[in-house]
């Protein structure tokens, strides 16, 4: 018996779409749409609004209620979770991702980094810049649907938070860090949430690390230290210590399920300026950065500034940078650290360290957790007017020298408010593309956390 060619373009609508409705990855269904006229008409874009945008697997709920990561930190102490009656509550794992975006139709223009944060599928926040705290109220004539295939866009940094279930707008505690670290003797293809650890700084300088599988956490400590940053390089976690001393967090050879700690670099760079060190990877580089005093030869005086410094694997020590680059800045933003090419940002140079005032360095006995009742909804507050500051600074690093981005408008423009190319007209948007047709992958439903949206 002969069997008939049929053509995938023939598949009946009725058994199409329950099949896409079954498809998680957006860019899996954005491959279906691109299999033929047919296909496409029959699956709307508007299909993509609940699915996830930033990753995968994220956001994603853990089952556990009351985890003892919740019960452990002095701050959630405070905030009454030791009482005789704690709240029912568990924490959503989230994803945030660092954008520099730039219109397509003019490269005279500056870009926009914006930060991008996913607490339910398909909808996400703003974040202000640097910063944790979210946008409350957009500017009126920002889309509330953000189309990024019409601007180029390139991903600076991916940073995870934990949330709180019950109060999903705030965080679990100000500070905390997350790392995902996949299960390194796990070959499938594509990963899910139940092939990686999270690795949480938190409480004021602990780890813990959280199967995302099983639940299980276990904390990560050695005694008497506590710990300013964790950072993944190379597939693996690094942690540095109050006192600038070096670890790597790594499996323990007597069981697969728990970590350990090891010492890397062993001279300190402790400073007595009590300020938090900040790690960060960069082109398979490991890099420390820290607020301290300078000095430099045209002043006499140390003065406060910023020391940057990148690891010798040979020598297992951290060498002073007297410069990052002519052609590179450093944005240090309170959850992540990244190099960004000069070029990209016009009228600025290059050799500069981009820094949130409050929140890049800070003190290193702080802890303030969003779910007492000093949550984002009243620390916000002095954000919601039209001429609130950035609290954003600028570091020469030649001369350490820093500059405030409401004073220097050229470096503010970067940041807030959204430039008006946003908006760019669509007969302004055909000739940059010469009137060719490009899939929407980044599909951005933008929302005010505290509307109904």
């Amino acid at each position: 018996m002969s069997h008939r060619k049929v053509s995938w373009s023939n598949l009946p609508e009725e058994l199409l779409i329950p099949i896409v409705d079954r498809l998680e990855n957006r860019h899996d269904i954005l491959h279906v749409r691109a299999v033929c006229k047919e296909w496409r008409r029959c699956v709307s874009l508007s299909i993509l609004s609940n699915k996830r945008v930033l990753s995968t697997i994220l956001p994603h709920k853990l089952k556990t209620t009351n985890p003892p990561l919740l019960k452990g930190g002095a701050s959630l102490r405070d905030a009454g979770f030791y009482g005789q009656h704690p709240p029912t509550t568990s924490l959503i794992l989230v994803v945030s991702t660092i954008f520099l975006v730039k219109p397509i139709f003019c490269d005279k223009l500056l870009p926009w980094l914006a930060t991008i944060e996913e607490v339910n599928p398909g909808k996400v926040y703003l974040r202000w810049p640097l910063s944790r705290s979210t946008v409350r109220k957009m500017p009126e004539n920002f889309p509330k649907l953000l189309d990024l295939s019409r601007f180029e866009v390139e991903e600076m940094g991916k940073i995870y938070s934990l949330r709180s279930d019950e109060k999903p707008n705030h965080l679990f505690e100000e500070e905390h860090k997350v790392l995902l670290l996949a299960d390194p003797n796990d070959c499938k293809s594509e990963l899910t949430i139940g092939d990686y650890t999270a690795v949480v700084l938190y409480d004021s300088g602990s780890i813990a690390a959280i199967n995302l599988g099983t639940e299980k956490v276990q904390q990560v400590f050695l005694k008497a230290r506590k710990f300013d940053d964790i950072v993944m390089f190379k597939e693996r976690v690094y942690a540095i210590d109050r006192y600038g001393i070096l670890y790597l967090i790594d499996k323990d050879n007597s069981s697969s399920d728990q970590f350990k700690m090891v010492k890397i670099v062993k001279d300190s760079l402790y400073s007595p300026s009590e300020r938090k060190s900040r790690l960060f990877e960069s082109c398979g580089e490991l890099y420390l950065v820290r607020k301290c005093l300078v000095t430099r030869p045209k002043f006499k005086n140390k003065r406060m500034g910023i020391r940057v410094y990148r690891m010798n694997h040979e020598e297992n020590n951290w060498e002073e940078l007297e410069s990052i680059g002519e052609d590179r800045i450093l944005f240090v933003a309170v959850d992540c650290c990244f190099f960004a090419q000069a070029r990209d940002f016009i009228d600025w140079k290059g050799n500069r360290i981009v820094v949130h005032r409050r929140d890049s360095f800070r003190p290193q006995c702080r802890s303030t957790s969003y779910l007492n009742g000093l949550d984002s909804e009243s620390s916000d507050s002095d954000m919601e007017s039209d001429d609130f500051e950035l609290d954003i600074d600028v570091f020469h690093f030649e001369d350490a020298v820093f500059y405030n981005t409401d004073t220097y408008k050229v470096y503010g423009a970067v940041f807030w408010p959204p430039p008006e190319w946003h908006s760019s007209s669509d007969i302004e948007y055909c000739i940059a593309q010469q009137h060719t047709v490009r899939e929407p992958r980044w599909r951005l439903h933008i929302v005010e956390p505290w509307s109904s949206s």
